[in-house]
């Protein structure tokens, strides 16, 4: 472990990431303190300390980061989208959605981000923490028949053509048609939808992941996980192509390998 470079905030959301990702920056020498979304933070945390917040709260949790001594965050793991009634935001988080109200996203993150900073509190990118979690090039599971390159050729056309616009990251190809794009429902639910669309007969259907155009590199960087196998797996997705260097893998990439071959997937990075 190296020489300690001050607390870091790790502000949780759902899924396995925000853990593993506070374990590798302990590694890295952070002490680290997460901060809980209620209602969506759903690891164990075993042995950090953790400080429960509401999602709306955005001016408490500044205060409660200050209080606590942190001097950069990172923000982890979905986030369901509530309601505005059942987000029960305070008045810092009104201002905040006022100034990104139709621009997407990313410009919410970004005055979120920014908001912190006027707090001297830096926003830092996840993979930064985890760089051995960095979807590798090549194949991890499977082989690619070379026929199939002009459909993830379109899907990544389409995404970059929507990243300007904060659309999704991901986009589902089968037989040179657009079978689906991510939009504010988020990677699993859509995977969920697409099932009943795809052509059962046809060619491999492919999953395409990659960091929007233009996209801020500390926040919502794409995240693929067992979870994301096992949905695509279910929808019958045969492929998926992840842009190496741009998809963060929730595990190791020999074990994402690994669970890939058991569901017959193949996984490339691009």
């Amino acid at each position: 472990m190296g020489q300690s470079v001050g607390k870091l905030a790790v502000i949780a959301g759902q899924g396995s990431l925000p853990e593993a990702l506070a374990i590798s920056a302990c590694q890295l020498g952070h002490e680290v303190i997460i901060f809980t979304v209620q209602g969506q933070a759903d690891a164990p945390f075993s042995g950090f300390e953790t400080i429960a917040i509401p999602l709306g709260a955005i001016g408490r949790t500044r205060e409660l980061l200050v209080e606590s001594g942190c001097t950069s965050m990172v923000m982890a793991g979905k986030i369901r989208r509530p309601s505005l009634a059942r987000l029960k935001p305070d008045a810092a988080a009104v201002k905040l959605l006022a100034r990104a109200v139709g621009r997407g996203d990313d410009a919410l993150l970004r005055a979120i981000a920014d908001y912190f900073a006027e707090a001297g509190i830096e926003t830092i990118a996840p993979d930064s923490l985890m760089p051995r979690a960095a979807m590798p090039k090549g194949a991890l599971a499977g082989r690619l028949d070379p026929e199939l390159q002009p459909d993830i050729d379109l899907g990544v056309a389409v995404l970059d053509s929507l990243g300007m616009h904060d659309v999704g990251q991901s986009v589902i190809i089968q037989d040179r048609r657009v079978i689906a794009i991510e939009a504010a429902e988020g990677t699993d639910a859509m995977l969920e939808r697409v099932a009943a669309l795809l052509d059962k007969t046809g060619p491999a259907a492919i999953f395409v992941k990659c960091r929007k155009s233009g996209q801020d590199g500390r926040l919502d960087v794409p995240v693929v996980g067992a979870e994301t196998l096992r949905h695509a797996a279910k929808a019958g997705i045969g492929i998926l192509a992840l842009q190496a260097d741009g998809v963060m893998l929730a595990v190791h990439p020999g074990t994402l390998g690994e669970i890939a071959a058991e569901l017959n997937l193949t996984v490339i990075g691009i």
